[in-house]
């Protein structure tokens, strides 16, 4: 897990390497690089060392022809790549990755892991600019006359190039709290989408998985997946803890898998942790944030990141993930993803399943938090987006736009604020093992009359019993009535919109 900027603009140089590692250093406590050039291409790499902790893997990497790597990220079957394309042993995913690409042999597609990376050739091209099939991991862009830049940071590519904020940007954070139509917060910065290269194009899109044929739900073959995914994200030779709360997601990672702590956080009488903490479970660490620790941390975040923040649960993700640090842990693993591929989101999903048709409005007031009006350029984003995106359900239809277009917000979330308390994010459900399952399952096999995700509540209650397994989850939001000024009385959304965005106007 790391930082990267790269470029070929030749106006970017050592005066502005204090700029980048100002606003990029955060991402890879363990080591930086410094602005290096070669092949008419600079680069720079922030490192959080995961797996090989030795410094002989740390980037930019340059392989024996010449090729210049930078990396984000981990592809966590390198072991068998490794045997299956050069037939030995590797112990360092930054160098089976450089040796691919070096000799030309990469299947995308064949790596499993979160990971963005940029590779140019001994002959100074650029041949690869690769996001993973989810958008775990961040990749930005920005090009103008002077050349090509990529960052995993936005606000990197803010500063050295004096952009000004994007209005469209600002209408969608009113709406949906990220831009998923702008790419970024910033003129002329865009995000390189999931599952594509900036070169060569779309790798993966998981429109070709849906509604290609239901199977019989079998627990069996679901929990084989979801054991699958779990083994694979605890490849580290880092210690690895995870984030718990009082939901089955993370309950369930619990059961089925293997950490030596637990982290929790909340304020002084929340549910999640007045319920943990009856259940008297080892190893766990759970933190009564206050009012000066959040704000503290609220304005140390939104000035690193340069651009509002999505919701306030962000802020104790960071707060909970450097008490993690503190007692070495470099790896948190959460339940995201479930929602999105089982169908978790109640309200939205309930709708879905029964409507005969879609209807944009129903969907935009039942998903954004404050809908656009209809004819706003926005809205028209919308039309488009579900007019050239339609399948033969309206359940699948949402969970398309969830899988696509919501999960890589709350990747954004768990991946900024854990990094910025040094510490990498994984995801053990959303991955290619249990998305293929999950997209083998019907609507009616997810959802239930009041609930959904009901493949997931099945084999949760192997565990922790019915009741628990079938919980209406109940949110508890940050009241921040209660933590910012309020003069003006105003309601925890306005705060958190007035607040976050005086950071770009």
């Amino acid at each position: 897990m790391c930082g990267f900027f790269i470029t070929n603009n030749q106006k970017i140089g050592l005066n502005q390497e204090c700029v980048i590692e100002k606003f990029l250093r955060f991402r890879g406590p363990d080591g930086s690089s410094g602005l290096i050039t070669h092949n008419t291409w600079k680069a720079y790499h922030s490192r959080l060392s995961i797996i090989d902790l030795n410094a002989g893997t740390n980037q930019p990497m340059i392989d024996v022809f010449g090729g210049l790597l930078v990396f984000n990220g981990e592809i966590l079957n390198f072991e068998e790549l490794g045997f299956k394309y050069f037939n030995k042993k590797y112990i360092s995913d930054t160098s089976l990755l450089s040796d691919l690409l070096m000799n030309g042999n990469i299947d995308v597609d064949e790596l499993d892991g979160f990971f963005s990376f940029v590779y140019i050739d001994n002959n100074g091209v650029l041949t690869h600019a690769v996001r993973d099939k989810f958008g775990v991991k961040p990749l930005y862009y920005y090009e103008d006359d002077d050349g090509l830049s990529f960052c995993s940071e936005p606000n990197v590519l803010n500063k050295l190039y004096k952009t000004q904020p994007n209005s469209e940007a600002i209408d969608e954070y009113y709406a949906i709290r990220a831009p998923i139509f702008s790419g970024s917060y910033f003129e002329g910065v865009k995000s390189i989408e999931p599952g594509s290269c900036f070169v060569n194009g779309i790798y993966f899109d998981c429109r070709d998985y849906i509604e290609k044929g239901y199977e019989a739900y079998n627990k069996m073959d679901l929990k084989s997946a979801l054991n699958k995914g779990i083994v694979s994200r605890l490849v580290s030779d880092a210690p690895v803890g995870l984030l718990l709360s009082r939901g089955i997601d993370s309950n369930l990672l619990k059961s089925l898998g293997s950490f030596d702590k637990y982290y929790t956080i909340g304020f002084d009488g929340d549910e999640d942790l007045v319920y943990l903490k009856s259940k008297n479970i080892i190893n766990l660490t759970s933190i009564e944030c206050s009012r000066e620790e959040y704000l503290n941390a609220f304005k140390y975040l939104l000035e690193l990141r340069g651009e509002p923040m999505s919701v306030p649960n962000e802020v104790l993700l960071y707060i909970i993930s450097k008490k993690a640090s503190s007692d070495g842990i470099k790896v948190l693993l959460s339940g995201e993803g479930a929602d999105e591929f089982f169908g978790g989101y109640d309200r939205i999903f309930k709708w879905a399943h029964q409507a005969k048709e879609f209807n944009l409005e129903i969907f935009l007031d039942k998903y954004c938090y404050l809908p656009p009006s209809k004819n706003s350029k926005l809205y028209c984003k919308f039309e488009t987006l579900f007019s050239l995106n339609k399948f033969d359900s309206v359940f699948e239809t949402v969970r398309w736009f969830f899988i696509r277009y919501h999960m890589p917000i709350l990747f954004r979330r768990l991946d900024f604020s854990l990094m910025a308390a040094g510490v990498e994010g994984r995801e053990p459900i959303a991955n290619m093992h249990t998305f293929i399952k999950a997209m083998k399952l019907s609507p009616d096999d997810l959802m239930g009359e009041i609930l959904g995700k009901i493949p997931l509540r099945k084999v949760t209650s192997d565990y922790l019993g019915h009741e628990f397994s079938y919980e209406q989850k109940i949110g508890f939001p940050v009241d921040l009535t209660k933590i910012f000024d309020n003069e003006n009385n105003l309601s925890s959304y306005q705060i958190w919109f007035k607040e976050n965005l005086k950071v770009l106007l």
